[in-house]
This record gives structure tokens, sequence and C-alpha cells, in this order.
């Protein structure tokens, strides 16, 4: 009998394939006559190109071709994954003479190598006519507009009469918390490999959406999508960079059909910051009000946050905000600020991180007023039944999270008084803590499972291997059913010619690929127990696989299943298969879905140089069942880097005189390494929902991050006395 496989601590299936090398990224393709691109960007914030000269560029040896918006291929306009399309931004360079921010790409150098290609880029001269341009979020110059007008579908979220009801509380808190914009910043920088046989263009590329890639450049080139395949069987970190068509994927297939090579186009990290979409920069104004014994009777949750001047990008952080306690009486509001930079989009925990820092911080406050422990005022404003729909929660077991975090930690030694707590070298010592939720989402997803007479099997389904581990957790899951080992499954993923790739994000990757490989495995099963003539509900053992297809007159069984999520309809696989969002959640027919999570830390600070370092991190996680504990841990772990460096370091930095993203390498946008993380201690509930799939899982890769940030900063005031409500932490805030 083979060892259980779902829940076990095993290994990446796909881990020695990327110790060897053997695993291939977008750009580790290395085709016959391949050329290489780089882009040209604007230097300045706004404006038009009067005039660009590419004489000298073009005269270069080994320069192939300077594409420009004077000679480039005239493309369809692609629209905004919100407005229904596939594109990170509606707005498509190397079209017009317009330059709508710093940083966009105005010319392509394409040459026979790399070093030629960046020698030619400084020989393009551009001459332009400026205008005036804002990149502030409270800037002179900028537009707002409300989103609920505007975005209908993105309505603000009502309980009750907030504003009554806040104005009968006992205690208040009014305070605001900001949060700059952010950049991912993954190993792997943006690359495409284009290559055209004939009529057919094949994109390699790591993506998050290579059904969505599909579709857009099929669209954009007026070609048939079925003439377009992507291949992205791996990606070196997306955390939402990746998850749609970005400018450069189009201008490398545009390029390699000019010169009739396959081109290569890798965006150096500094144009990065400007080639694809980031975390807006967004302002929260919070009140919360509660009565004497610490029930909060009202809420309201106020944002303004960054959009760019072409695209309505929604902040929806009162959509999980509203739902995190039950708080009777509660008014969300959402004002998107239009600035001159591209537009904003997907980065971790969206709009979670930055509405979580706003509302945990609050709690934070709240507590102190209320002389209440902030794990105690959490628990008591604890909810079962939705406040905003009046559903009730599949499995809600934040407050498991919360007590088991709690002692796991050794909340009960903390002293509550700021400043309290030192070492004996007279460091200070803050603990802290806060909590989080992220909305359970569940796409539509295909799923063919084939038994080989060999006893190997092989899975195709749509997902994308981002490092999560979910290449892994299809395998463990696909291993049980058919009672094979792991290694004997193949997996096929982000590749459009099996089923259609659905964009993995938002955490639903694990919880929409692994039920129909569940399904279409059990199809496997049945059939062999058919084939076997047996009366048992198994089938013979894998050793005997081989023999019984063998005497069938077979060399494999297939196995098929199509997955919804609870209340979707068939017609949504339709927009899978144009890669185009097809997801529900977090409301469903009967319920309310999220995951939870209570993050306990510790940060110590010299008082002389008053540099909060984080010493220790407890984490407890409700995510549903967990298939994959090894990458599961490692998800959270990364979650928690992201969560220290939210708070004490990222910022994607501004200056209204020049406009763009100034500190556009990771030398200056400070990620933490090694030296800034103390030790990290995680644990998971570990308990199915099986209201929502038959494996019960719910998302863990965008949870993680959420409330870390608010339990650093709220450490830090424990630490310190010094409230910090805008993000990231610096020494001068606490001198």
């Amino acid at each position: 009998m083979m060892e259980k496989s779902i829940g076990a601590d095993a290994q990446r299936v796909d881990g020695a394939d990327k110790v060897k090398g053997n695993a291939l990224f977008g750009a580790d393709r290395i085709l016959p006559r391949m050329a290489y691109a780089l882009p040209v960007t604007a230097t300045i914030g706004k404006g038009r190109i009067r005039s660009i000269d590419t004489a000298e560029a073009e005269a270069m040896r080994g320069v192939l071709v300077v594409l420009t918006h004077l000679n480039t291929d005239r493309l369809k306009p692609l629209q905004f994954v919100f407005a229904g399309g596939h594109g990170i931004q509606s707005f498509q360079p190397l079209q017009s003479d317009i330059v709508l921010y710093r940083g966009q790409a105005i010319a392509l150098i394409v040459a026979d190598s790399l070093e030629a290609a960046q020698a030619a880029r400084s020989l393009v001269r551009v001459d332009y006519e400026t205008a005036s341009f804002a990149v502030e979020l409270d800037g002179r110059g900028s537009e707002t507009v409300n989103q609920s007008t505007a975005l209908p579908y993105f309505p603000d979220f009502v309980a009750g009469d907030a504003d009554r009801a806040l104005s009968t509380a006992a205690i208040t808190v009014d305070e605001t918390y900001t949060t700059p914009a952010q950049h991912q910043n993954p190993i792997e920088l943006l690359a495409t490999v284009a290559e055209w046989a004939g009529d057919c263009l094949i994109i390699h590329e790591s993506t998050q959406a290579s059904q969505g890639l599909c579709g857009g450049l099929a669209l954009q080139l007026g070609i048939d999508p079925a003439s377009v395949r992507v291949i992205s069987p791996y990606v070196g970190g997306g955390f939402g960079q990746k998850n749609s068509i970005a400018p450069h994927t189009v201008m490398a297939a545009v390029a390699a059909r000019r010169v009739g090579r396959p081109v290569k186009l890798v965006v150096p990290r500094d144009q990065v910051f400007h080639a694809t979409s980031f975390r807006s920069a967004a302002k929260h104004r919070i009140r919360v009000g509660a009565d004497s014994t610490g029930k909060i009777i009202a809420a309201i949750h106020e944002m303004r946050a960054q959009t760019s001047r072409f695209d309505l990008m929604p902040f929806t952080g009162a959509e999980t905000t509203s739902r995190m306690y039950g708080i009777p009486n509660f008014r969300s509001g959402v004002t998107l600020v239009k600035l001159d930079t591209q537009t904003p989009g997907f980065m971790r925990a969206p709009f979670e991180m930055s509405a979580f820092f706003a509302l945990e911080g609050a709690m934070d406050e709240l507590a102190y007023k209320l002389a209440c422990d902030p794990v105690e005022l959490r628990i008591a404003n604890d909810t079962h039944t939705d406040p905003i729909t009046g559903k009730a929660y599949t499995v809600r077991r934040l407050a498991d999270c919360l007590r088991r975090g709690a002692q796991q930690f050794g909340w009960a030694r903390r002293s509550a008084e700021p400043r309290s707590m030192r070492d004996k070298d007279g460091t200070l010592i803050g603990w802290g803590m806060a909590a989080g939720a992220y909305p359970v989402i569940i796409a539509a997803a295909l799923a063919t499972v084939r038994l080989n007479a060999d006893a190997t099997a092989e899975v195709w389904v749509g997902g994308h291997e981002m490092g999560q581990g979910i290449r892994t957790a299809i395998t463990l899951v696909a291993a049980e059913e058919l009672g094979i080992e792991p290694q004997k499954i193949r997996v096929t993923i982000g590749d459009t010619i099996a089923p259609p790739q659905h964009v993995t994000a938002g955490a639903w990757g694990t919880a929409t690929a692994t039920p129909p490989v569940l399904e279409a495995a059990r199809s496997v099963r049945a059939q062999l127990i058919e084939l076997a003539g047996s009366k048992a509900d198994s089938p013979p053992g894998s050793a005997q696989y081989g023999e019984l297809l063998k005497r069938s007159g077979l060399s494999h069984l297939d196995g098929h299943a199509q997955w919804f999520a609870p209340g979707q309809k068939p017609e949504v696989i339709a927009k899978a298969k144009q890669g185009l969002i097809a997801i529900r959640g977090p409301e469903f027919p009967d319920c309310v879905a999220f995951s939870y999570i209570a993050h306990f830390v510790e940060v110590r600070v010299n008082p002389r140089i008053p540099r909060a370092r984080v010493a220790r991190i407890v984490s407890v996680v409700d995510c549903g069942r967990v298939i994959s504990k090894r990458t599961a841990r490692s998800q959270v772990y990364g979650g928690l880097v992201w969560g220290v460096g939210a708070a004490l370091s990222e910022e994607s930095e501004v200056d209204p005189r020049f406009g763009g993203f100034l500190n556009s390498n990771i030398a200056e946008y400070q990620i933490p390494v090694n030296a800034d993380m103390g030790s990290c201690e995680v644990d998971f509930i570990d308990e199915p929902d099986l209201k929502l799939n038959s494996l019960g899982v719910k998302g863990l890769g965008e949870i993680v991050c959420v409330g870390a940030a608010a339990a650093v900063a709220n450490a830090v005031f424990h630490a310190t006395g010094r409230r910090v409500r805008d993000l990231p932490i610096r020494i001068e805030d606490l001198m």
C-alpha cells in the first residue's frame, strides 16, 4: 500500500530539475539565428515625440532594425484586463508619438547580439515636446473619480448606518494610514522569446497567463488564436507582475516577424519598473467605534488609490475589511486618483496588504484605548455571519489562528505598556500582532489524466508554476488517487497546447487545478475497476496496471473532468479558452469564503540608532486542507519576508520634477535579505473546507502577506511608543 501523498511533507517534484538546470524558463530558450531586442525608453514625464533619429543606431554593426512609432506594425487595440480584456493596460507603446509616462518604450533595437543592441540604444536621438504631469497621490495635476460611480461593478460596501452608529460610540479611533507604490521584483525579469513558423507564432515566456497571452496576441496581431502557442512551464516569480499581457511581448513578436528570425527580449531591471504593473500608492482613513466593553459597533473605511490616466484600476480592499469582524454598521468609499504612470495592477495581496495595514493598525490603537488585549479584542469581535450579505461563512477559523499563535509565541508574557520590555543591553523589545483575511476565489478548469501501460501517468491541467509548488500539489493529488509514486507522474501546465491555461493568480491556483485532477483520476480508477471486473471500490495494485491494460488491448486510459466554482455555469469555460478571467468568489450562492491568518512579531530597536529589526515571527494560517506541507510552508515564509519589506523598507519613490520611479533597481529599492529576517515559525489549522471543493482547499499565496506589515508596525509601537502610520517605517520616523 502506497503511503498517503496528500498532506505529506514531500519534496518538490521539480526540485531536482531546477537544481540541475533542466527546468527551462522563458529566456532560457536559445534558438538558431536568434536575434536580441532591447527597448529605448522615454526620459520625460509626459508629452510627445517631435522627432526621433535612429540613423546612427541603424548604421551600427550588428543592428538589424530599429522599430519606432514611424515604422512598426500597426496593432489592434488591446483592452485592459478590468475592461474585459487581456492587457496590463490599454495603452500600447510605439503606436503613436504620444508619451504618457516616463520609462515608456519609444523604440526597439533588434540586433545580432545583446551587446550590439545595448550599444545602439544610446545612439537614438529624441526631441520631445513636454507636458505637465503628476505622479504623487496628493500632488497637483491629478484627477480624481469616484470608483463606485465610474466602475459600478465595484460598489461600496455598506451595512447598517455607520455614520449614525459611530456618533454614539463610547470609544473611537479616527486615523489615516498610507502605503507607497511598490514593485514586485521577482528574480526572473520580464522576458519573451518569439519565433514564427510560417503564419504560426510560438511564444516562450514566463507568464502567469499563457492563455491570456495567446488571446491577446491574436487580437493585437489580427491572427487566429489557433495560430498562437504560448509555452510557460516555469516562472521565476510572478507575484501579479506577469498575470496579463504586457507591451514587451507583442513587441518581440513584431520584431521576430520583421527580421524573419527568433527574437529574445529581456527587459532590463530598471525598465521593468515601468514596463508592467505595480502596487498602487494608497491612503486610508479608518474610523472605528466601540462600546465600553470593546464590541465594535461601527467602522468607516475611506480610501484614495492610484490609477493611470487611461485606465481605471479598481481598489477593492474594503471587500475584505468589511467582513473581517462582526461589525454591524460599515461603510466604505474609494476615490481613484489618475496619475501619469503605467496602469498599476496586482502585487501579492494587492489591496489587502495596504487595507489591513490600516485596519489592523486601527484595531491595535483601539485595543490601547480600551486597555484591552489586542488578541482578545479580535476574538470578542469574531463572527460567523457575513455582515455585508447575511450569509454564513464556509469554514472560519480566525479565532483558532489567534489562540494558537498567541500560545506558540508566548503572548501571555507580554507587558502591555509601550517601552516596558528591554533586553539587558537596553535594546527596546516590542511584541505586536495582527490578523488578516483574503477572499477565497476559484476559477473554472479542465483536466485530463492519462494512465499508461507502464504504470506512469500524465496530467494536463490549467496552471502555472511560479515557484509556489502547484506542480507538486497536482502530482500529489493524482498520485494518491491512482495509487502510484509521485515520481511516475508528469504534469503539463502553462502550455496552451493543453487545456485552457487560466491565469494563475489571487491564490486560486491549487484550489482551481486540483479538484478536476482529482475527478479525472477518479474516472481512471473507475475504468480500472471495470476492466478488472472487480466489485470492490478500489482497482488492483499499481503493479498490475500494465498487465490489465495489455490484456484489454489498451496502451493507456484517459480520464477527463471539468471544474467550476460553486454557482458558476459551464459557459465560463469559453471565457477561459479566450484567456479571459473566469472566477467566482468570495461570495458564492449560499456562503462567503475567506482564508485567515494571525501574525505575532517581535522587533528589537536600538534606542540610540532606532532602526527596527524583526527578531522572530509566529504565523498561523487557516487555508483549508494543506495539500503539500513543504511548499505551503515555503509560501508562508516568502509572504512573511514580503510583510517585513512592506513594513520597513520597500517603496517605489517618485519625484514630481521628473516622473517615473527613481529607485528602479534592487540596490535602492530595498528588499529584505537574510540578515533582515529573524526566526519564522509557521503552523496550519489544516481543516478542509468542503463547501468549496472536494479537497477542501482554500487559497494560501496571498493571505500570508495580509496583516504582516501591520503586525510589525504594531510591534514597533509597543517597543518605542511611536505610532507610525506611513509605510515604510524608517529610522527618522523613530528618532
